[in-house]
């Protein structure tokens, strides 16, 4: 069994797809099961959205819980612009798994992500120059990949290139400009190694592994009622949600004022609920989205947001059935997931990069599908 430890819902999703393109058997849970039967198990922990301290603790738990299972080996999935908590989490895996080394290649470039000595590109861009959102809160400080991972991890890290050989110690961060550099890369990982990073290197080091049978593409039909939720703040997914609404579509925003004061947060909330249902019934295709948020003097605002969002998703599929559940971005997605008390997934379709199709546990009538704020939805999905 190969196990991995995802740092948010949608890469654990995206690392799920990679493997059945493989033919391998999967389960994505939350929590580790020692009575699993998989071929690969994924772990989603969304350490990403925790601090640093919480996120390097809960690896390290994580790690040794999967470590008596007796994996062929544990991948760490990180965020491929290097988001969250990087350093600290391999860290933290490198002490429970009793190693000296972990080698990063975040950088997929079939997706146009790219590292050159030491320096991410996206796109062809400087990625401290490239827009992913529309607030300066996600932007990155810094094209620099030892900058992204945190001050604290300079000394113990370095960046090499693939014809270098791996050093005994360290975080090591490989220059990646294109497919057959992933190639090298997983051909140098050894029992002495923690291989981390995004889903163009695991796929390369399961092709390196030679022990998968690759699924041709079938049909997928979708569901006939259908929720998208779009809880990202990627720009693109915004003008997304934005063209759909004036092509016609069916879009219901959260209410502007909806953090206003606590009285009008419980009526403008059931009016938001009412609303979304009244859609389904009557379009059966609907779009739940955030626009223009007031949030003056709102602490914790995207807590509060994931929280409300969580919330009426839990309260609509109480009150009318659901075939498909679509979500994009991780932190949205992890906290619906844990609202509705869902925890254990079998991907079942990969609708496009990053696009997961997975069937739930605990509700075997609905199809769950997630992805990452910063990918495209493939048209098998974005289409009436």
């Amino acid at each position: 069994m190969i196990a991995v430890i995802a740092d948010d819902f949608t890469g654990a999703a995206e690392i799920g797809g990679v493997a059945i393109r493989h033919g391998f058997r999967v389960v994505i849970d939350t929590a580790v099961d020692k009575n699993i039967d998989t071929d690969i198990l994924i772990i989603a922990t969304d350490s990403r959205s925790q601090t640093a301290e919480k996120a390097g603790a809960l690896t390290e738990r994580v790690t040794s819980q999967l470590l008596a299972l007796r994996p062929d080996f544990i991948y760490k999935k990180v965020d491929s612009i290097l988001r969250g908590n990087v350093g600290e989490e391999l860290t933290a895996q490198l002490k429970a798994s009793a190693l000296g080394r972990a080698l990063l290649v975040p950088a997929n470039p079939e997706l146009k992500r790219t590292i050159e000595n030491g320096i991410y590109y996206y796109n062809g861009k400087l990625l401290n120059e490239f827009n992913f959102t529309d607030g300066s809160s996600n932007k990155r400080v810094s094209s620099s990949v030892l900058d992204l991972i945190g001050a604290t991890f300079r000394s113990s890290a370095s960046v090499i290139s693939c014809e270098n050989a791996l050093p005994d110690k360290g975080l090591l961060i490989g220059n990646t400009t294109s497919s057959s550099d992933l190639e090298s890369w997983a051909k140098k990982i050894d029992s002495k190694t923690i291989p981390a990073g995004g889903s163009g290197f695991f796929d390369a080091i399961l092709k390196a592994g030679k022990t998968s049978v690759p699924q041709t593409k079938k049909p997928i039909q979708l569901g006939e009622t259908k929720l998208y939720v779009c809880g990202s703040a990627f720009v693109n997914s915004r003008l997304l949600v934005s063209a759909a609404k004036e092509s016609g579509q069916c879009v219901v925003y959260m209410p502007q004022k909806l953090f206003a004061g606590n009285r009008q947060n419980e009526m403008l909330t059931l009016r938001w609920e009412s609303e979304i249902i009244r859609a389904i019934r009557e379009k059966k295709k609907v779009i739940v989205a955030t626009n223009a948020i007031d949030t003056n003097k709102v602490e914790n605002i995207s807590s509060k947001i994931k929280e409300a969002i969580s919330g009426v998703i839990e309260h609509v599929l109480k009150e009318v059935k659901i075939d498909e559940l679509i979500i994009e971005g991780g932190a949205t997605a992890y906290s619906i997931i844990q609202r509705l008390g869902y925890s254990k997934f079998y991907p079942s379709d990969e609708l496009g990069p990053g696009a997961i199709r997975m069937k739930v546990e605990e509700n075997k009538d609905l199809f769950l599908t997630l992805k990452p704020g910063s990918y495209s939805w493939p048209d098998s999905v974005w289409q009436y």
